[in-house]
């Protein structure tokens, strides 16, 4: 991926832990340059989770770091400084058309595509607590979740995995896959539009049933994000299913309350 012969210019957008060791990793590889990041402005870092302060690794590193959080002033920078790829980790702004549409742009989601699209996916993927879950990198497209997957890879956890190991699995992946990715070793495969998509705030026992439901029968699923309303744990709910959303409602994410 990228030009033959030449530094491959790189920007990123993110202000997460994620965002910050995929930078820290890219900078040791030959034949690529991070010139700059497109991060959250301050007054929004703290309600992001898992969020960093990147001044001064932008500032040792020679990174321009706009936190205008005003995309057209990024597209302007990637244009003037011929970006040849932008990289989006850890951040759920969805990237304009413009952008998308006159640059390379990649990022990780944190599921299979396309069998599972949409927000949240790392706390439904502990919710579900069936063993096995995923990465893919993929290109981003017009609408979310819908460009060419470029790689993916499962990984396996158990009752006893926190939600914090289950994201660091998951993040640890991703920059894994992304190395690849950029070194030139994709695997591309072709996405689809999902086969049935979860309305916002769905019980989260009822969206844990469809999510099995669409796994055990081939359909891709969009599953909806998710707000502190939903992190309220539902007195009907089976008890074996309370202590799985215990586990998946808890750091970095907000924590779980009861009625």
């Amino acid at each position: 991926m990228g030009k033959d012969n030449n530094v491959i210019k790189l920007a990123f957008t993110g202000s997460t832990k994620l965002t910050l060791e995929a930078m820290k990793q890219i900078m040791r590889l030959d034949g690529f340059d991070t010139i700059g990041l497109f991060g959250l402005s301050d007054d929004r870092l703290p309600g992001k989770v898992n969020s960093v302060r990147m001044d001064d690794f932008c500032a040792d590193n020679g990174i321009v770091l706009n936190k205008t959080e005003i995309w057209d002033s990024f597209y302007s920078f990637c244009s003037e400084n011929d970006v040849d790829i932008i990289i989006t980790l850890g951040d759920s702004r969805i990237v304009p058309k413009n952008i998308v549409n006159n640059f390379e742009v990649i990022g990780n989601h944190g599921a299979i595509l396309p069998d599972v699209q949409g927000g949240a996916s790392l706390v439904w993927g502990r919710m579900l607590n069936n063993g096995v879950w995923g990465v893919s990198i993929m290109r981003i497209g017009e609408k979310v979740d819908s460009g060419e997957i470029l790689k993916k890879k499962t990984f396996n956890y158990t009752d006893t995995t926190t939600e914090e190991e289950f994201v660091n699995m998951s993040d640890g992946i991703a920059i894994e896959l992304l190395l690849d990715v950029l070194q030139g070793n994709p695997e591309p495969q072709q996405n689809k539009k999902w086969d049935i998509r979860v309305a916002k705030h769905t019980d989260s026992h009822k969206v844990k049933e469809i999510l099995e439901y669409c796994l055990a029968n081939n359909l891709s699923v969009y599953l909806p994000p998710r707000t502190p309303e939903d992190g309220l744990i539902k007195t009907h709910w089976p008890e074996e299913f309370k202590t799985f959303f215990k586990v998946a409602n808890n750091n970095p994410y907000p924590k779980w309350r009861e009625e």
